[in-house]
């Protein structure tokens, strides 16, 4: 993964920061001379779920390069960590003048939150999964072939709910309960919750209507109604393998992208059960959510596949009881998926088709345009095919590439563009 880093000076400390988690990992004490600036105290984080290495020479020469390449600008080859290989006392003086500027006359609050935050993030996976699951909305339950001679192109109304276009179903109000809830401090049963409310008074729902529920999600719902915990009302049998948990799962992402492996694995579970709460649907969501943390640090997709294929692997073994599990990962963790043709891609509402149709949906396609159409046109559950797909889509692509008359068409915009204010604002890196 590349690593990027945010940088800031404060109290005569300066800070460096893993850009995409938050987490400080050095800090150094800056001594300002009348004619000098010297270094009086070098700090590495040892707490291993912040920072996993533990070599003091290592940090060393890594905090050396920062100050280099990052403050100073000089063009670091190779460093060598005792005196650091710098060209000459100009390219010294040079450097100190870059730093003055950005040290002594730091940027205003808002320009660090513009960069940092996490808004423009939120708002690409918020409209990304509505959007997908807009489209599909009017093509559920349509079989494929007929889509092959009169494929979607574009959003459109009615169909087979009967309701304008831009209309999302459960898969989007579910995400936005979810969304929701994480508006403030994390709270499993607030985000039950939610749930209930969208079941029983409408909640988050895109006009005012419920027109769509999963039976294993309705069934947990009514647990939930009769004061069942949260992590243990959501079905266990092999029959509860929809894909109701994997379809409103993505928001949790920006509430696990600075916590280490374990951590994320076990608030996944948490967040699965709460309708889904069988191993295989946790396994999906855990995938799922792994594939956008790696987007989230800037890898490439095709390296994120080949990255998931051993780490998931890894992950069933460590954090489950039930190994056979990883049978039904064949296609992702032991194949590329992406080599499949598209007869060999089911797109029904069981949780591995809709993982493994999504997956495909984003490899073998460049742009969100063509991955949500081409996720809509395998029929079926379209709606939550697309969602899925669109999430992951909007935000490896960005907010910008979604096609503005889609969002412009999308049921409670505005609605939705102020909830991922109000959630980026609980979280930003600091």
């Amino acid at each position: 993964m590349k690593d990027k880093w945010f940088i800031f000076y404060e109290n005569d400390w300066l800070y460096f920061h893993r850009f995409w988690t938050g987490r400080g990992v050095f800090k150094a004490q800056l001594i300002k001379r009348p004619d000098d600036y010297s270094m009086d105290e070098f700090w590495a984080e040892r707490n291993y779920e912040k920072y996993e290495n533990s070599d003091d020479d290592q940090d060393r020469e890594t905090f050396c390069f920062l100050i280099a390449n990052e403050l100073l600008k000089i063009d670091v080859k190779e460093m060598d960590s005792n005196n650091n290989n710098i060209k000459s006392e100009t390219d010294v003086m040079k450097g100190w003048s870059n730093v003055r500027s950005t040290l002594f006359y730091p940027p205003s609050d808002d320009e660090i939150q513009a960069r940092i935050n996490f808004t423009l993030r939120i708002k690409s996976v918020l409209f990304g999964l509505a959007v997908g699951d807009a489209l599909g909305v009017p093509a559920e339950f349509i079989s494929r072939d007929y889509f092959h001679e009169n494929p979607v192109t574009d959003m459109i109304g009615y169909g087979t709910h009967a309701l304008p276009a831009g209309t999302f179903s459960d898969d989007s109000s579910l995400s936005f309960c979810l969304a929701e809830a994480l508006t403030q401090e994390f709270d499993l049963n607030r985000i039950a919750q939610n749930f209930v409310k969208w079941r029983t008074e409408n909640y988050w729902t895109a006009r005012g209507t419920l027109f769509d529920i999963g039976n294993a999600t309705r069934l947990a719902i009514d647990r939930l109604v009769n004061k069942a915990q949260p992590e243990l009302a959501g079905g266990t049998e092999n029959n509860s393998n929809g894909n109701g948990s994997l379809m409103r799962i993505l928001p949790l992402l920006f509430h696990l992208v600075d916590k280490n492996r374990d951590v994320r694995f076990e608030l996944t579970k948490q967040v699965s059960s709460i309708t889904h709460r069988h191993i295989r649907s946790v396994i999906a969501c855990h995938y799922y959510l792994e594939f956008a943390i790696q987007i989230m640090s800037g890898s490439d997709k095709f390296e994120i596949y080949k990255n998931l294929q051993k780490e998931i692997s890894e992950d069933i073994i460590n954090y489950t009881d039930k190994q056979s599990e990883i049978v039904h990962f064949d296609r992702l963790l032991n194949e590329n998926i992406y080599e499949l043709a598209e007869e060999k891609i089911k797109s029904s509402g069981y949780v591995i088709h809709t993982l493994e149709a999504s997956i495909w949906c984003l490899m073998t396609s460049d742009n969100y345009k063509d991955a949500v159409l081409k996720a809509v046109n395998l029929g079926d559950d379209t709606d939550t095919t697309a969602a899925v797909t669109g999430g992951l889509a909007g935000l490896l692509y960005g907010l910008d590439e979604i096609p503005p008359h889609w969002i412009e068409q999308l049921a409670r915009r505005s609605d939705i563009d102020e909830l991922a204010e109000r959630m980026a604002g609980n979280y930003w890196i600091y």
